[in-house]
């Protein structure tokens, strides 16, 4: 069973509009509103691929018949820790006449080190041998940054295998418990080691390092450009097709879920990247998070260019 964690819900507002000036007052815009979060497009492109899923999170209270709705409409189970009040808003303003997209995010709810731990309490009983867990995205704030940290480790000693797939602190942390699968993109790579990393052979190095570190498999997604993957002795680059993208929102995500379920089902190390790379690929074909098409994720997998570094 894949389990996908959702720390931070949110939802989503995306507007799409030809132009806007700074004091504009547009009507009748085009709105696409929907529950959101790492974990739960992850979720979505597993379920999407054919595999059982479900969600472990963290849900204000005002929102989680939303949630808990949009996860039944999308096959995917749901497991919530009630806290009081609603979720984030994050709001996306898409201007269609010149491609600018402008982001505004607003903060959480303040949650307390309290709520940590019985968030790690509501989970420990879940974590089961041969179970996969996927620990994606920001940490609430008020949370220590070694929340994931605590997690993994408690979920590998239960025999799962973990994928972490966030950034900055909560990635530097996360590390220390050695998941099985990791996800930075070169960006999340860079802040890690606080060093400017360019070029295949040097991101292939760093990547090499963290698993010397004694994480399993090492992903560095970047964008257009494919992927870096190692494990163990391999080092692969690892190429898409070229494709006119619509949304690349969440590719990342889609990648995460594509190379869960190849080595879920037994994949070797190589057609585990393929797959992966396909299931970013095809996201980024489809507008919205998460959504990718199975049919479209197998002709794409046939394109895909994989080289040893």
């Amino acid at each position: 069973m894949i389990y996908s964690t959702l720390y931070n819900p949110a939802i989503d507002v995306v507007y799409r509009v030809e132009s806007i000036s700074r004091g504009d007052t547009l009507v009748d815009t085009e709105t696409d509103i929907h529950p959101a979060g790492k974990g739960l497009n992850v979720a979505r492109s597993v379920r999407e691929l054919g595999d059982d899923v479900s969600v472990v999170g963290i849900m204000p209270e005002n929102d989680a018949m939303r949630f808990s709705a949009h996860l039944d409409n999308l096959g995917i189970g749901g497991f919530w820790y009630n806290v009081e009040g609603g979720v984030r808003i994050n709001t996306t303003l898409i201007e269609t006449s010149n491609g600018t997209v402008t982001h505004l995010n607003s903060a959480g709810s303040q949650l307390s080190t309290r709520m940590q731990d019985e968030f790690e309490a509501f989970m420990r009983p879940k974590f089961k041998s041969g179970d996969t867990w996927i620990f994606s995205g920001s940490l609430p704030s008020g949370f220590d940054p070694d929340a994931y940290q605590k997690a993994i480790a408690l979920a590998s000693e239960a025999g799962c295998t973990t994928v972490l797939d966030t950034r900055g602190a909560a990635l530097a942390f996360g590390l220390r418990a050695k998941p099985t699968i990791i996800k930075p993109n070169l960006s999340e790579l860079e802040s890690y080691f606080g060093e400017e990393i360019r070029g295949v052979r040097h991101i292939a190095l760093k990547a090499k390092r963290l698993v010397d570190m004694g994480v399993g498999y090492v992903f560095i997604s970047l964008g257009a450009d494919g992927m870096i993957a190692v494990h163990g002795n391999d080092c692969l680059l690892c190429a898409p097709p070229q494709i006119s993208a619509i949304d690349t929102v969440g590719c990342g995500d889609a990648l995460v879920a594509g190379v869960v379920v190849a080595l879920e089902r037994g994949f070797s190390f190589q057609e585990s990247c393929r797959l992966g790379v396909a299931c970013g690929t095809c996201k980024a074909k489809h507008k919205g998070p998460g959504v990718i098409k199975r049919d479209d994720v197998s002709g794409i997998m046939q394109e895909v260019r994989i080289e040893a570094v």
